[in-house]
C-alpha cells in the first residue's frame, strides 16, 4: 500500500503544477483582456501582437508591436496633445486614482472618524468617482447615513495632510453626496499680465474678463445689472481688480456706451492716473461726490419712469449709456465723514442706488478694507462680492458668508505675497470661486488712457460736457457728466 502511495505522489504533484500553470495563464489572459477593453488604444496593439506571435511566430509578433510603437510615435509628433489625452492619460489617471485614493480609502476614513458602525458592520463612505487633474483632483463621495457635510469640513485640514495636499475644499452636491477638491501646488501663485483690449472690440457687459480662475479659465465679472464689492486689506490687490475691470470696459468707454464715474476719496493716488477715461472724477468724500450721487439718483428715477412697463433691464447704448460708479474706499463715504448730516445723506443716496439702480443701468463698484456692518451698512446690497486677503476669519464670513468659508474660501489665510488672489461669490450661486486679478502696471494704465479716452460729447444746450455735477445724457436729462 505504501508503494502505491509513493507512486501516486509524483503524479499528483505534476498535476498540481500543470493546474497552477493553466490557472496563471487564464488569469493573465483575463487581465490582458480587461486592460485591453478598458484602455483599447493601449490594449489592442498588445492583443494584436500576441495574436500574430501565436499565428506567425515570436519574431512576427515583435515586429508587429514595433510597428504600433512607431505609429504612436508618429501620432505624437503630429499631435502630441491628442496622443496624451487618448492614449497616455487614461491608464495614468487610473493608476494615480488607485495609488492616491482607492488603495487606502477605508483606512483614511476610519482614522478620521468618517465611518460608522451598524451592529457588527462597519459602514464606509462610498467613493463614487475620481477625476485626476494637473493641479487638482476631485472626489465624488456618498457619505454614510447620519453624516452631514460638517463632519467632513471639520476634518479638512487632517484630510489635506493625509493626502499630502496644499489645501482641500469640501462642498455638498446633492443630499448625502459631497465633492472634495484636492489642490496640489498653486496655479495662481504667479501674476498674470493684463491682456490689452483692442479698440473697436465687442464688450460683453455680462462677462468682463478681469483675471484667471483656479482651473486656468478666464475670470469674468458681470457689470450690467449688478453691483460689485471688493474687500481686502492694504496691499491685497483691490487696485488690480478695479483696473482690470476698467480695462475690460475700455472699448465701450471710448464709444460712450459706458460712462465711468470714479470717486477716489484717498486723494486720487490709485485711480487718478486714469482720469482721461472717466466721465466724472473726484478725490474727496463730500462736495462734488455728494452732487454726483444726487444727480445719479435723479437719473435713476427718470429712467425708471421711462422704462416702466417697457423693459425690466436697461439696455446700454451710446445715447443712453451704462453708468459705472467706481468708489475706491467706500468706507470714506459711509463711515469716516465727520459731518453727520452729509454722512446720513450719502448713506441714503448710496442705499437708493444700490437697491434700485441695477435695473436702470447704474452699477456701483466699491472697494473697502473693513467690510463690517459699522463701516459698510449697505454691504448686503452688493450682488457680487470679492474677498481678497483679509485680516480676520470673521471678515471672510462678512463678505462671502459663513458657508463659503466653511467650504474652503479662507480669505484670511491668503499669503501677503499674492496680491489679487481671492474668492468671488455671486448671488444665486452656492460656491465661491478662487481667482486672481490681472496684474496691471503703470505702463498698462498709460496705454489705456491714450487708447481709450472717454468720449467727448455736447449737451442738448450746445455746450461741451463739463459739468461734473450732472451725469445725465441727451436721452435722460440733457447734460453729460464730464471731467474729460
Amino acid at each position: 500500500m505504501s508503494n502505491t502511495n509513493n507512486k501516486n505522489k509524483p503524479q499528483s504533484s505534476d498535476e498540481d503544477w500543470v493546474g497552477e500553470l493553466i490557472w496563471s495563464i487564464l488569469v493573465a489572459a483575463g487581465q490582458l483582456l480587461w486592460w485591453g477593453a478598458r484602455f483599447p488604444l493601449l490594449g489592442a496593439p498588445v492583443v494584436v501582437a500576441v495574436g500574430v506571435a501565436c499565428w506567425q511566430g515570436v519574431n512576427a509578433g515583435f515586429f508587429t508591436l514595433a510597428g504600433f510603437v512607431a505609429l504612436y510615435m508618429l501620432w505624437g509628433f503630429v499631435d502630441e496633445n491628442s496622443l496624451q489625452r487618448w492614449v497616455i492619460d487614461p491608464p495614468t489617471h487610473y493608476a494615480q486614482t488607485w495609488w492616491r485614493y482607492r488603495r487606502r480609502w477605508e483606512h483614511v476614513c476610519s482614522l478620521h472618524g468618517l465611518t460608522a458602525k451598524l451592529a457588527d458592520r462597519q459602514l464606509i463612505p462610498a467613493l463614487l468617482g475620481v477625476r485626476i487633474g494637473d493641479h487638482a483632483d476631485v472626489l465624488a463621495v456618498r457619505v454614510v447615513t447620519g453624516q452631514s457635510i460638517n463632519h467632513w469640513q471639520h476634518q479638512a485640514d487632517a484630510l489635506a495632510a493625509a493626502w499630502t495636499a496644499d489645501r482641500i475644499t469640501i462642498t455638498a452636491t446633492a443630499p448625502g453626496e459631497i465633492r472634495i477638491t484636492i489642490m496640489r501646488g498653486d496655479v495662481l501663485a504667479e501674476p498674470v499680465a493684463l491682456p490689452m483690449p483692442q479698440p473697436g472690440s465687442t464688450v460683453n457687459l455680462s462677462a468682463i474678463g478681469v483675471g484667471v480662475k483656479e482651473n486656468r479659465g478666464v475670470w469674468r465679472l458681470p457689470i450690467l445689472g449688478h453691483h460689485l464689492l471688493v474687500a481686502g486689506a492694504t496691499g491685497a490687490g483691490k487696485g488690480s481688480v478695479l483696473w482690470s475691470l476698467i480695462a475690460g470696459l475700455a472699448p465701450d468707454v471710448k464709444t460712450g456706451r459706458v460712462r465711468l464715474c470714479v470717486i477716489d476719496p484717498k486723494g486720487g493716488m490709485e485711480l487718478g492716473p486714469g482720469a482721461p477715461m472717466f466721465s466724472f472724477f473726484a478725490h474727496d468724500a463730500t462736495g462734488q461726490t455728494v452732487e454726483l450721487l444726487r444727480a445719479l439718483v435723479r437719473l435713476m428715477h427718470d429712467r425708471a419712469n421711462r422704462l416702466r412697463g417697457h423693459a425690466r433691464l436697461h439696455t446700454p447704448t451710446t445715447a443712453d449709456p451704462l453708468f459705472v460708479v467706481v468708489i475706491d474706499e467706500i468706507a470714506a463715504l459711509t463711515s469716516y465723514v465727520a459731518d453727520r448730516k452729509i454722512k446720513t445723506e450719502i448713506e441714503q443716496l448710496l442705499g437708493l442706488l444700490l437697491s434700485q439702480g441695477r435695473a436702470v443701468g447704474i452699477s456701483v463698484v466699491a472697494a473697502v478694507q473693513d467690510p463690517s456692518k459699522d463701516t459698510l451698512p449697505v454691504r448686503q446690497l452688493f450682488t457680487v462680492r470679492i474677498g481678497l486677503r483679509l485680516t480676520e476669519a470673521s471678515q471672510t464670513a462678512m463678505v462671502l458668508g459663513q458657508g463659503a468659508r466653511d467650504a474652503g474660501a479662507e480669505c484670511d489665510l491668503i499669503p501677503d505675497g499674492a496680491p489679487g488672489v481671492g474668492y468671488v461669490m455671486t448671488d444665486g450661486t452656492a460656491l465661491a470661486v478662487r481667482v486672481r486679478a490681472f496684474w496691471v502696471t503703470d505702463a498698462d494704465i498709460a496705454h489705456l488712457v491714450r487708447a481709450f479716452p472717454a468720449r467727448r460729447a455736447r449737451s442738448s444746450r450746445g455746450r461741451e460736457a463739463g459739468n461734473a455735477n450732472s451725469p445725465g445724457t441727451d436721452g435722460d436729462r440733457g447734460n453729460h457728466a464730464g471731467h474729460q
